[in-house]
């Protein structure tokens, strides 16, 4: 039995290794909305609302698809540190079944796209109804391309060659890039396809990435085989993935709740918290990447028998993050409003935005602490703290916001506050769980 490469580094180097390419494919991923952004922005305000109308419910798409990548990740981690990547074939295939079955759901619901158009405040008849139901709808048919890609990603992810999956990314992005304004607006006889080419080329450059994955696979000794579905290993992906996938979906969806309630103040603070999201993935991406370095390193060391080096490199994961949230939380906290100043010059989301990021970044060290353990949660296969700690915490900002904005009359720093003091509880809740040990034999 052969140690797996990454275990025979020190802990510390091992986990900034596998992270800081997660980093940046993090930024590089929410690139790809800026680009479509700005090709979809000549076709006028309406394709931009109706984009913007769209960007929650193609988020609970991508979490969707990605269950088969997040319930595999375990195995294929453990199997590396086993020193067993023979077994790694096995657990790619079922995850393939997997994904093709999260796509059928995704494509059986796709006639009931308007009702989330509905709910999102956007009414039947007009552009931005049936712009969004045209980018829906091509998001909805080219997801199992999304749900490929993300399970060949989640092998090297396993594997701890973050770098690899980093060039998977990149090579992906600029298909995307190249073929969105070609399908968008047409060129010379291929008709513009408009909102809808944006979703398509989105969907083409997954499927490139797929297959360039599989290549380097086969170049690893990896090779991808056609194996029948095994109901036991499926519901074992299955039930290792789907409490990340609802805690992510769960998110979404809160998130569209607490829509209405920040619109109740005005459409500018809908714009201050568009633009203090984007602000704010700065520090959550970060967390994102050392997440995945925690998952990988927990993941191979269980698998190597070594759960108390697992531990170990949970912890250094959340140190690094940590330190990292410190520095960005003096930078959005002391200079938000001046940051908020380079997207905007309207007044009123400038002074919304800069409270909003000055509460919040007074709990990024705990968000970091939240995204790090729930990877190594996953890492481990023990996923239901993502379940009760993320979905219930979220969930929980729903009647502590109206509590705050209606009850005690804070208004829209009621919401904010809300948002922050949730976020406060699960960065609290996440690591104190995770002493408790359970997760060392989940799998």
């Amino acid at each position: 039995m052969n140690s797996a490469p990454l275990l025979e580094r020190s802990i510390p180097s091992a986990v900034w290794a596998v992270s800081w390419p997660m980093v940046l494919l993090g930024f590089l991923r929410s690139s790809v909305f800026l680009v479509d952004a700005y090709w979809i922005g000549g076709l006028g305000p309406e394709a931009l609302s109706a984009l913007g109308g769209c960007a929650f419910a193609w988020w609970i798409l991508a979490i969707f698809s990605d269950l088969g990548g997040t319930g595999m990740l375990t195995l294929v981690a453990r199997a590396e540190g086993a020193g067993l990547r023979g077994e790694i074939p096995r657990h790619l295939a079922q995850a393939a079944w997997v994904g093709l079955g999260t796509t059928t759901v995704v494509v059986a619901v796709w006639p009931l796209r308007g009702l989330y158009l509905d709910a999102v405040g956007f009414v039947p008849g007009t552009a931005e109804h049936h712009l969004g139901l045209d980018f829906l709808g091509a998001s909805m048919l080219g997801i199992g391309a999304t749900a490929a890609q993300y399970v060949v990603a989640a092998v090297f992810r396993a594997l701890g060659q973050t770098r690899t999956a980093l060039a998977l990314t990149t090579a992906s992005l600029l298909v995307n890039a190249a073929l969105d304004p070609l399908l968008i607006h047409g060129v010379s006889l291929a008709p513009a396809l408009g909102i809808a080419g944006a979703a398509w080329a989105t969907a083409a450059a997954n499927l490139v990435g797929a297959c360039l994955g599989v290549w380097l696979l086969r170049r690893e000794g990896i090779t991808p085989h056609w194996s029948r579905p095994l109901p036991e290993q499926l519901l074992r992906i299955t039930r290792i993935g789907a409490p990340v996938t609802a805690a992510g979906i769960g998110f979404s969806l809160v998130y569209v709740v607490l829509g209405g309630m920040i619109t109740h103040f005005g459409v500018h603070e809908m714009g201050a918290l568009g633009l203090g999201h984007r602000l704010e993935s700065i520090p959550y991406l970060f967390g994102v990447g050392m997440s995945v370095g925690a998952s990988t390193l927990v993941g191979q060391f269980l698998g190597a028998g070594r759960p108390e080096d697992a531990r170990r490199a949970a912890t250094i994961a959340a140190l690094q993050c940590t330190a990292a949230m410190l520095l960005m939380s003096a930078l959005l906290g002391f200079f938000g409003t001046d940051l908020m100043a380079l997207f905007t010059d309207d007044p009123r989301i400038i002074h919304s935005g800069g409270i909003y990021l000055s509460i919040q970044s007074l709990v990024f060290v705990f968000m970091g602490l939240e995204i790090v353990y729930e990877g190594a949660f996953t890492g481990s296969g023990h996923t239901q703290p993502a379940l009760w700690i993320g979905l219930l915490g979220t969930a929980g900002r729903i009647p502590l916001a109206w509590f705050l904005a209606f009850g005690l009359e804070l208004g829209i720093t009621g919401v904010w506050s809300a948002i922050a003091i949730s976020t406060l509880l699960k960065g609290m809740a996440m690591p104190l769980w995770f002493t408790r040990g359970t997760w060392t034999s989940a799998v």
